[in-house]
């Protein structure tokens, strides 16, 4: 696991954004970028075990990297829709990372 994956112990108030990639270098880049921005809770995963990193925390934005099949992202929104219907999905293209 990079430092970049390691979280600190999550709260429900906690407001995070999660960056989706299978390519862990391009969601740490994004990573960086939001973390840039302010946003204290910036978290990367994979679609395996995204929920798992996520937590307890409250989600306030879920990106999702351009290395994905579209099965995944699929799977991604119905859980995402089960979850929180009202989360934006930010979809990434090649290049934006």
């Amino acid at each position: 696991m990079t430092p970049a994956m390691t979280a600190s112990i999550p709260s429900a108030n906690d407001k995070t954004i999660l960056v989706i990639d299978a390519d862990a270098a391009k969601a740490d880049n994004v990573r960086e970028l939001i973390e840039f921005m302010d946003m204290p809770s910036v978290i990367t995963a994979i679609p395996a075990d995204w929920r798992e990193r996520l937590g307890e925390r409250r989600l306030e934005a879920m990106f999702v990297g351009p290395e994905l099949t579209d099965s995944e992202v699929a799977g991604l929104v119905s859980q995402l829709e089960e979850m929180d219907p009202n989360v934006p999905i930010v979809m990434m293209q090649d290049g934006a990372a």
